[in-house]
């Protein structure tokens, strides 16, 4: 053997120092995987041989780096799927409010609901309080009564029947008229 097989020729001089190749490893990691590597990966690769390049090579045929690749070609279907999340979420806040304007809607209709029964229960307490129609109801009333009790009487005052003499309209007949035709 010789001395110069002994020597340390120019390619060892090239190989830096263990921790000269940490920022390497780091920007291979970084390109190929994504990430930074492992305590364990960075230990291996700085104090391994390999080169930049095959380095390189290892980690694009490694499974992890496989994965990716399926993961990504996923990317699509995903996003599809983060839309129509999206856009559910969008409707179901809709419904919501919606719902919110119609409980306010019901509400509003339960309160005027509950004033006209408070109006309704207030006439009610009061019986001389007639509307337009109750007066028409009780002024016909008398009128059929009479004319029940009394079809015979030729005196029946009340009576709006037209027989062959007319007779001159009472008050009563001459109110109902009006109230009638109004």
């Amino acid at each position: 053997m010789k001395i110069s097989d002994l020597d340390f020729g120019d390619e060892d001089k090239k190989r830096s120092a263990p921790k000269d190749r940490i920022p390497m490893i780091k920007e291979v990691f970084q390109l190929v995987l994504n990430r930074e590597p492992s305590s364990r990966e960075l230990s291996f690769y700085k104090y391994g041989i390999q080169e930049k390049e095959e380095i390189v090579e290892k980690l694009l045929n490694d499974k992890e780096h496989k994965d990716l690749l399926e993961q990504s070609k996923q990317y699509p279907k995903v996003e599809e799927e983060l839309k129509d999340s999206n856009h559910k979420v969008l409707q179901l806040k809709q419904e919501v409010e919606d719902n919110k304007q119609e409980i306010d809607e019901v509400r509003n209709l339960l309160n005027e609901k509950n004033k006209e029964i408070a109006i309704l229960r207030r006439e009610n307490s009061d019986p001389y309080n007639f509307t337009h129609s109750e007066a028409l109801k009780y002024i016909k009333t008398l009128t059929e009564n009479k004319r029940t009790d009394n079809e015979d009487v030729e005196e029946n005052k009340f009576s709006t029947i037209n027989s062959a003499e007319e007779k001159e309209d009472t008050f009563l007949d001459k109110l109902y008229k009006f109230i009638k035709s109004i």
